[in-house]
């Protein structure tokens, strides 16, 4: 009798397929170009729980990429590219931005990351 009662109770358990949050991470990949005062693209879209992969290129002058709300600040320097990731986790729109002081044109630098729910 026990051993039905378990059998009724995990059954469902052993039937349900995966959820969503239980899928492997979709990769999303961009390059960001810091150029002219401006980045390209100047807007980019994932999904929540997306791994989010930036190359960040300094085309003429050293450039940073920056997004507050996820506590994210890369570098680059004039003529160079660094690459960096993290997880979407929160869904809603965020700016990004170059945070240097040093580079008069970082203040005209500015974007944003749209996470949509999934």
């Amino acid at each position: 009798m026990r051993l039905t009662l378990l059998a009724c109770a995990l059954a469902p358990l052993v039937a349900t397929p995966l959820g969503a949050q239980d899928a492997a991470p979709t990769t999303r990949t961009f390059t960001v170009v810091a150029k002219d005062g401006r980045f390209e693209p100047e807007r980019i879209d994932v999904t929540r729980n997306d791994l989010v992969r930036i190359t960040l290129t300094a085309a003429e002058a050293p450039a940073s990429f920056a997004i507050d709300a996820y506590r994210l600040m890369k570098r680059a320097g004039a003529g160079e590219s660094v690459t960096f990731a993290f997880r979407a986790d929160q869904v809603g729109r965020f700016a990004y931005y170059c945070s240097l002081s040093s580079n008069v044109q970082c203040r005209t630098m500015k974007g944003t990351l749209v996470v949509a729910e999934r």
